[in-house]
């Protein structure tokens, strides 16, 4: 009996490429972007 170890980051059914990115790092990239706040929501913050 073989056991393989085998480390994956799941986004469900689809690879990175299938949703159109390179690597997870460029995805994280462009979710970051999405998740700023918006520049008239930033006077509530501070």
């Amino acid at each position: 009996m073989e056991i393989i170890l085998k480390r994956e980051t799941s986004l469900g059914l689809e690879s990175y490429e299938d949703l159109g990115f390179n690597s997870e790092e460029e995805l994280e990239l462009e979710i970051s972007k999405l998740s700023k706040f918006r520049p008239e929501f930033d006077t509530n913050l501070k």
